[in-house]
């Protein structure tokens, strides 16, 4: 319950809140404590003045003295009547009471004489002036009271005044007691004044520094907010932000009017990390336990984490309250370089172990063939031995079948090793896909069917017909095996050009025009893990009905040829190889190349999200959008998506989304976010071709899609197409 201080304290606060003048509450303090000091004096004389009045009316009225009734009245009414007009000027009120109790004092001092109450008014209005006004009007009130006592001394000289208690000696008496209270009345009035006065002078003095720290901390404050590159941020001692600079803003993405004002563990601190930030903050501040700077992981609006290098100092500010600054170093750039770097590593250790593989493989084929030339030459002396007994050839005749096995299995390891002789002449792609076409047929079962998607002009490449054919017969018989129960194999062929920034995210791929050949199945599909070691010799998914040579021999025919392969593939969804082998340096598609398109024409500033599960694509497709002027938001799988999509305040005018995701489809998600983003545009992108995503039935006849992997001018023109679409 409220103790009675605390609710006469409350009274008193709403008294003066209804009549001290509106001003004194935005005022100095200084004025502020001379308007207190008049209106209490005001409000106490006008509140407690009935009870002295009526006593002294009452006294006066028995020993016939009118004028004092007048002169009691006359200064209680001029009293409310201040307290009244209370929007007047300090100095005009003051000034009345002063003229009030110098009048009063005066008056009673001529009715009663030195007995009455005279000597106290005229020191409280002394006093008063003292208060409010300055030193000079101290001495001004002083030498009123002076005249007020030198004229009674007059009147007391020539008879005019007619006191009872007048004697021989009357004034000399009155002369004594005027000094003695002008002394008094001088040292209380002009110390009062004095200590006023130097108070004013400090007080001046500490206004004026709190004005230049005030403005120093305004200058400070304009630095931390200019610096773009470093997320500044202060917070009160109770955590809550009072600073919030606009790399803080583009960082954590909440503006300075979201940030202000609420508490540091509900802005950037994840749920995990929050009651020990809490605790360390007031370890800080109650024991002096700094926070020690390091790497910290933090969280922006939409929940994502923010790794950064924060510093911390703690200051007290100009009204003697701590204050906590936090200066962050934003790590997410060096994070992504240090995460590329990885991954570039990862791809240069694979490389190597290809490279070191291949040239294994090499001599043990060599050896190999010097060891099978003799059983296979002996063996086919022997058969045409007649001499031979037929139960002998029927022996060696299985010797020489093993021996032919050997041999191939030898050609796979030269062919994976890239030291086979080749034949190369100028072959066209389209053409060599149509031969060979019967023989797959004839290959393959029944109850998988082959569609051919060729371009009109793909390109001539500088080939080695045969090798191309077993690599197309290997990849066909692979994905047939992924289909047990029977598919669609799918043979593509395009013109590409794959720029620097393609190139710099493969390793070993040189920026050039290429013709691809892709290879698709709709079959049981392969994880991650698989993809990572299929074009390893040895290594296969089959068991003993697999050599674990067929991928590891197209993988080392292709590197021969100067070409790339790359393997697209998800768990029944079904698999991709592509093939991109250099165009022969006369036969290049013009149709293939780069197009160059005005940067205006392909730059936005629409918002767009993007979501893609594998880490190089989603940065690559987010640097090429950012460049050309556009809002990324970034999601790795359709939940991130949907989270992203509904934490975002603003409107999101196009998704650029994966077709095929571990957790939700592009299609399905594209539905679920349309739904509270009407009028968001989609583009899909994938690493299969649009045929095999067209045969998933994911994507309707007339979608927007782009195939991985695409160049900067194709994904910025592609992204302009499908906004600036009706």
């Amino acid at each position: 319950m409220m103790s009675i201080a605390a609710k006469l304290k409350q009274i008193w606060h709403t008294v003066e809140k209804r009549w001290m003048p509106a001003y004194v509450w935005e005022t100095d303090p200084f004025t502020l404590w001379r308007e207190r000091i008049l209106f209490i004096i005001c409000f106490i004389a006008a509140a407690l003045g009935p009870f002295v009045l009526i006593p002294s009316i009452l006294l006066s009225v028995s020993e016939g003295l009118g004028s004092v009734i007048v002169l009691d009245l006359a200064a209680y009414l001029g009293v409310v009547t201040v307290l009244i007009i209370r929007h007047t000027s300090l100095q005009i009120r003051a000034g009345l009471i002063f003229l009030i109790l110098f009048s009063l004092g005066f008056g009673l001092m001529i009715i009663l004489g030195p007995v009455g109450a005279g000597y106290l008014w005229l020191l409280a209005a002394s006093i008063i002036v003292s208060t409010i006004y300055d030193l000079k009007a101290a001495f001004a009130s002083l030498a009123s009271n002076a005249a007020a006592l030198l004229a009674i001394a007059v009147f007391i000289d020539n008879g005019t005044l007619n006191w009872n208690l007048l004697n021989d000696n009357a004034l000399e008496q009155w002369l004594v007691m005027s000094g003695n209270f002008l002394f008094i009345n001088a040292l209380i009035s002009t110390t009062t004044a004095l200590m006023l006065h130097s108070l004013k002078k400090n007080f001046d003095k500490e206004q004026l520094a709190k004005a230049e720290l005030q403005q120093s901390q305004a200058r400070l404050y304009a630095v931390f907010d200019a610096v773009e590159s470093i997320p500044i941020q202060g917070y009160d001692r109770y955590r809550q932000v009072i600073f919030w600079n606009r790399a803080s803003e583009r960082v954590y993405g909440y503006s300075k009017s979201q940030a202000m004002g609420r508490k540091l563990e509900d802005l950037i601190i994840p749920p995990d990390m929050r009651d020990p930030v809490v605790q360390n903050i007031t370890a800080w501040l109650e024991k002096d336990i700094p926070i020690p700077a390091g790497e910290i992981m933090l969280q922006n609006s939409r929940g994502e984490p923010v790794p950064v290098f924060s510093s911390h100092v703690m200051i007290t500010n100009y009204q003697g309250e701590k204050e906590m600054f936090c200066i962050d170093l934003d790590l997410t750039s060096f994070t992504q370089v240090q995460k590329e770097k990885a991954q570039m590593e990862t791809q240069y250790r694979q490389f190597q172990k290809m490279e070191s593989i291949g040239r294994l493989a090499g001599g043990v084929a060599h050896d190999l063939n010097n060891l099978l030339s003799p059983i296979l030459g002996y063996s086919d002396l022997m058969l045409t031995d007649p001499q031979l007994a037929e139960s002998q050839k029927k022996t060696v005749s299985i010797i020489q079948k093993a021996g032919f096995r050997a041999r191939d299995l030898v050609r796979q390891l030269l062919a994976f090793s890239r030291k086979q002789t080749l034949s190369v002449k100028p072959v066209d792609f389209n053409l060599a896909v149509k031969n060979f076409e019967p023989l797959l047929q004839r290959t393959i079962r029944e109850n998988i069917r082959i569609t051919l998607a060729l371009s009109a002009d793909p390109g001539i490449v500088v080939a080695d017909i045969g090798q191309i054919e077993q690599v197309i017969m290997n990849l066909a018989v692979n994905a047939a095996d992924a289909m047990p129960d029977g598919g669609r194999l799918t043979i593509e062929t395009s013109g590409q050009y794959l720029d620097d920034i393609y190139a710099q995210h493969r390793q070993g791929v040189t920026p050039g025009h290429y013709v691809l050949l892709a290879v698709s199945d709709n079959g049981a599909g392969m994880d991650k893990k698989t993809c990572e070691n299929i074009f390893e010799p040895f290594f296969s998914t089959k068991g003993e009905n697999g050599t674990g040579l067929g991928l590891a021999t197209v993988y080392g025919i292709v590197k021969q040829h100067g070409g790339n392969i790359w393997v697209y593939s998800e768990p029944e969804k079904g698999t991709t190889f592509k093939i991109y082998l250099p165009v022969a340096p006369d036969h290049a598609n013009r149709e293939a190349s780069p197009v160059e398109i005005q940067a205006e024409k392909v730059r936005g500033t629409e918002t767009i999200l993007v979501v893609e599960d594998d880490d190089q694509v989603r940065q690559l497709a987010c640097t090429i959008l950012e460049n050309s002027g556009y809002q990324v938001l970034a999601a790795d799988g359709g939940s991130q998506a949907l989270e992203t999509a509904e934490a975002h305040k603003g409107d999101i005018q196009m998704m650029l989304t994966d077709v095929i995701m571990p957790d939700l489809n592009g299609k399905d998600l594209y539905r679920k976010i349309s739904r509270t983003h009407p009028g968001l545009k989609v583009l899909y992108m994938s690493g299969y071709t649009s045929n095999v995503i067209a045969h998933h039935g994911i994507l309707e006849q007339g979608i927007q899609f782009i195939q991985k992997p695409f160049n900067v001018n194709e994904l910025a023109a592609k992204v302009r197409q499908v906004l600036d679409a009706v």
